[in-house]
């Protein structure tokens, strides 16, 4: 038995091993894709791999929701748009064996727009790119997506091999390589492009220029050679050569400040851009330079030399040195005389002897010429004696040139340095004034055997002038109008430069001036006395001639003093801008600012004090000072007072029909003031802002409107918070509006309604039917049951002499058919009471007629003929025939329950709770009651 049991045991474990080593969990899928970022219109395909042969049914998974399109195949292909974007899963169930895989990793798929954006840059940025330069081109996808494949084109040619790279690099840009760039992006199927265009360049080329402007040199002379690239010229440095070999200079300038010998030689310089590197110019046009060993003296031609020379004759020297670029200066006695290769004195005089040479320069180099020595003898000189400086027509004028010597001397006359022909030789010369006879007259006289000849007299002029004089009037300073205080000069001057004249000024016929020879009158410091019309009168013998001039004087135009802000009481930190302007000539003014009788440091038109103090208060003004004109200044502006707080009151609230409880409907007008001019208010309710205005008012409140309520007062860019002050709104109180049902109503028809606050306190009433006020001030309203009255929409309302003034608008009611259903129950409670009465007298006749021994069976049949024989219960009125006699008087004894008016109309119509619509009455109401008991 023992032997059984392990053998069982055995089985059993093998069975259990076995069974637990065949099962095993299903295979895990996976999601094969290339893709996790897609646009719109790719073909995406995600491919979900399980590692085993069987056949599996395959499901497809978006953002955890099955896909239903998938038809159970192990790809999904999609043609990409917006809703595609997601996570993905895949599941797989084996086709017989109902055996679910777990759901595969998630795989993400990122949908972007229709077209990628495309960024190009270049770097270096600049327009222009110089040959030797690298420059980097970047096409870069504003999105950030992979596997992008770049492709760079020029002239349709592509000109990159690695095309996972963004970025096309030209290490050393040629002119070949100009042109527009297309980088085109590859990504599956999708391409886009973008272009941009790269300027390549030769880097300009230096100007070689040389300071002075010649190539041969002379030792010791100073040379300069300037390099210059126009181009961003401060971004450049420089190589010098000579004769192909670098000097040792780097700037834009090669000096040598003495030359030798060896400094002549081919010289050139080429540009090295200083922040881009390697950028080089060419070398600029070469200049080949001279320098000669030794250093000549200039040479001196004389032309007619004597020994020595007379006044009037003609010395001309000449000076010469090889090369160019010389200034030639000649000196006598070491003093220079003339700029010029040439020396000529067309005339020579006495002051004329003396040490002459020349010297050759040019820059910083100069040689001197061997001395030359030039004497000049001065033959006498000839002299004009007249009394005559200024004639008129018509009169005499004689000159006398006269020499001191006994020679023979032949005499020639000049006007304006021409000859005049007429004069025959002589001494003399006599005129009869014409106006040709104006001019500068000269005598000359010539030795008559050796031709040598004297300076030309010292000048005499003669002015001829016409029959009257010209009379120029002026006036310094040339305003139209002089201000007071300041110095004015009138000039009367005679156009005909004559002389012997007295000038005589007058103002209002009164003679102003004392020297009759100064043709200048001036006023010191005008002043409005001085105004009014000048006369000059000019005299010369008995020659008189006069011409006026109008001087206006007027005082300075005073300045307008004005405040920015319109108000002159201030609060302090407030800001202050005063202003001063004179119209006149605005911008020539300056100015001068006063507080109290003192100076302000202020010169501008305006005086602004950014946080107003208690001490700024007091009385401003300013004055205008011009700035040209001195000493002009204007009269001080009218005064302005200005006063300052200590400190800033709160705005006040006045408050209109001020209640602690304000009740809806009811008006609340609040008034924010604060004391002064300028202000602007804005109310807030809490922390929200209102409304911009000084007065804020509610109409009509309601529960919305409780809360604490402030201004603020604001002017320019001050403001200042008023107290807080609440406001409470409750309701008014209810009204009720209720159906009445009398017994005189249910008679006549008619239609009683009452309306109820029940708060306590006495009330009238007001009532409106269809709207209108009705003349009702009772809690109670009759009318007539007709047809208007039955469709009207009734309504009331509680008044009262106190706070609250009146209630709520109770709801309205409409009578309709509940009159109608009134009188249909009254025709039923009148047959009702018919039958009744007619069943009392009944049964009293029966109950007199009837013998105790006879059972009149058939009278019962016959007073009950309406019920059906059939029924086998008895009827009511049987049952009520066949009760004693002494229920029969006991019904007799309650024949008021005919007048029980309340029986009928318990359940009319009632108003129901506030903003309930009209309401109507629907169907009848029971009349009940009982009999007898």
């Amino acid at each position: 038995m023992e032997w059984f049991k392990i053998f069982l045991l055995t089985v059993a474990v093998c069975v259990l091993v076995t069974s637990q080593e065949s099962t095993t969990d299903p295979p895990k899928p996976q999601i094969q894709s290339e893709w996790t970022e897609a646009f719109h219109g790719e073909k995406v395909s995600l491919q979900c791999v399980i590692q085993d042969s069987k056949s599996w049914n395959y499901m497809w998974f978006r953002d955890q929701n099955k896909i239903v399109s998938s038809d159970g195949t192990n790809t999904l292909t999609l043609s990409v748009q917006s809703s595609h974007h997601g996570v993905y899963e895949c599941q797989a169930e084996l086709q017989n064996r109902k055996v679910m895989t777990t759901k595969s990793p998630p795989h993400s798929l990122t949908v972007h727009g229709p077209q990628p954006t495309i960024i190009l840059k270049q770097d270096p940025s600049y327009t222009d790119i110089y040959t030797g330069e690298q420059v980097k081109l970047t096409c870069s996808i504003q999105e950030k997506t992979s596997k992008w494949q770049y492709i760079w084109q020029n002239a349709s040619q592509q000109v990159n091999t690695d095309l996972d790279n963004p970025v096309y690099t030209i290490q050393s840009a040629t002119l070949s390589r100009n042109g527009e760039y297309t980088c085109q992006v590859r990504r599956g199927e999708k391409t886009s492009s973008k272009s941009t265009k790269l300027t390549i360049i030769e880097p300009p080329k230096p100007e070689l220029s040389i300071i002075p402007q010649w190539k041969t040199f002379y030792p010791t002379e100073k040379l300069t050679l300037k390099c210059s690239v126009t181009e961003d010229s401060d971004k450049w440095s420089y190589e010098w050569f000579r004769n192909g070999d670098p000097l040792h200079s780097s700037g834009n300038t090669l000096s040598i400040s003495s030359v030798k010998a060896d400094h002549a030689g081919q010289y050139t310089c080429r540009g090295k851009h200083q922040t881009r590197t390697p950028v080089t110019t060419g070398e600029a046009e070469a200049l080949q330079l001279h320098v000669h060993d030794t250093t000549p003296k200039p040479t001196i031609t004389k032309h007619q030399w004597f020994e020595p020379f007379y006044i009037k004759e003609r010395v001309q020297f000449n000076c010469n040195m090889p090369g160019v670029g010389w200034e030639y200066h000649w000196y006598k006695n070491e003093k220079l005389q003339i700029t010029n290769p040439e020396l000529t004195i067309d005339s020579v005089s006495v002051t004329d002897t003396g040490d002459y040479r020349c010297k050759a320069q040019r820059g910083d180099f100069s040689v001197n010429s061997e001395t030359l020595q030039v004497r000049v003898q001065d033959p006498p000189k000839p002299q004009i004696q007249s009394e005559w400086t200024e004639a008129f027509h018509g009169e005499k004028v004689s000159l006398q040139c006269v020499i001191q010597d006994s020679k023979s001397w032949n005499y020639m006359w000049f006007r304006d340095q021409n000859k005049i022909v007429s004069s025959d030789g002589t001494n003399t010369l006599t005129l009869s004034v014409q106006s040709s006879h104006h001019g500068v007259y000269e005598c000359q006289a010539e030795l008559q055997d050796r031709k040598v000849m004297t300076t030309k007299s010292p000048p005499h002029s003669l002015t001829v002038h016409g029959p009257q004089p010209t009379i120029i009037l002026k006036q310094d300073p040339s305003y139209t109008d002089i201000y007071t205080g300041e110095q004015v000069k009138l000039t009367c001057s005679i156009q005909e430069k004559t002389s012997k004249w007295q000038y005589i000024w007058q103002n209002a016929s009164q003679q102003v001036n004392t020297d009759l020879d100064n043709p200048v009158y001036t006023i010191q410091s005008a002043t409005l006395s001085r105004n009014g019309e000048y006369t000059c009168q000019v005299r010369r013998g008995e020659k008189t001639s006069s011409k006026s001039t109008k001087l206006t004087i007027i005082e300075p135009p005073k300045p307008e003093l004005s405040i920015v802000s319109q108000w002159k009481t201030f609060y302090p930190t407030e800001k202050l801008t005063l202003k001063c302007s004179v119209t006149e000539d605005s911008d020539k003014w300056s100015y001068e600012w006063f507080r109290n009788g003192d100076p302000l440091h202020s010169s501008g038109n305006t005086l602004s004090i950014s946080s107003v103090k208690a001490d700024h208060a007091g009385q401003y003004t300013c004055r205008g000072k011009h700035q040209t004109r001195t000493p002009v200044t204007t009269g001080e502006a009218e005064a302005l007072q200005l006063h300052v707080h200590d400190i800033t009151p709160k705005p006040t609230i006045t408050k209109h029909q001020w209640f602690e409880l304000f009740y809806t409907e009811e008006q609340v007008q609040l008034n924010c003031n604060m004391s002064g001019v300028g202000w602007e208010y804005q109310w807030y309710k809490g922390s929200t802002p209102l409304i911009k205005n000084a007065e804020l008012t509610i109409s009509s409140v309601s529960h919305t409107h409780t809360g604490d309520y402030h201004c603020k007062a604001q002017r320019g860019g001050f403001s200042v918070n008023s107290e807080t002050l609440h406001v409470r709104v409750e309701a008014r109180p209810a009204v009720s509006l209720s159906l009445e049902t009398e017994l005189g109503d249910i008679m006549t028809g008619d239609m009683t309604l009452r309306c109820n606050v029940s708060d306590g306190r006495q009330w009238n009433y007001t009532w409106f039917m269809n709207g209108q006020q009705l003349n009702e001030t009772s809690d109670v309203l009759k009318r007539k049951g007709n047809e208007e009255t039955i469709k009207s929409e009734f309504k009331c309302k509680g008044i009262n002499t106190e706070r609250p003034l009146y209630s709520a608008l109770s709801d309205g009611f409409i009578a309709n058919n509940i009159i109608f259903k009134r009188k249909i129950l009254l025709a039923i409670s009148l047959c009702l009471v018919c039958c009744i009465v007619i069943l009392i007298i009944g049964c009293i006749v029966l109950k007199i007629t009837r013998k105790p021994e006879v059972k009149e069976t058939a009278q019962e049949d016959l007073f009950f003929s309406m019920t059906d024989s059939k029924i086998q219960t008895a009827s009511p009125m049987k049952e009520y025939m066949d009760s004693s006699p002494t229920e029969l008087e006991e019904c007799q004894e309650k024949e008021e329950l005919i007048t029980d008016r309340n029986s009928a109309v318990q359940e009319d119509g009632v108003i129901k709770d506030e903003e309930t619509p009209a309401s109507e009455g629907n169907g009848l109401i029971s009349f009940k009651g009982k009999l007898c008991k």
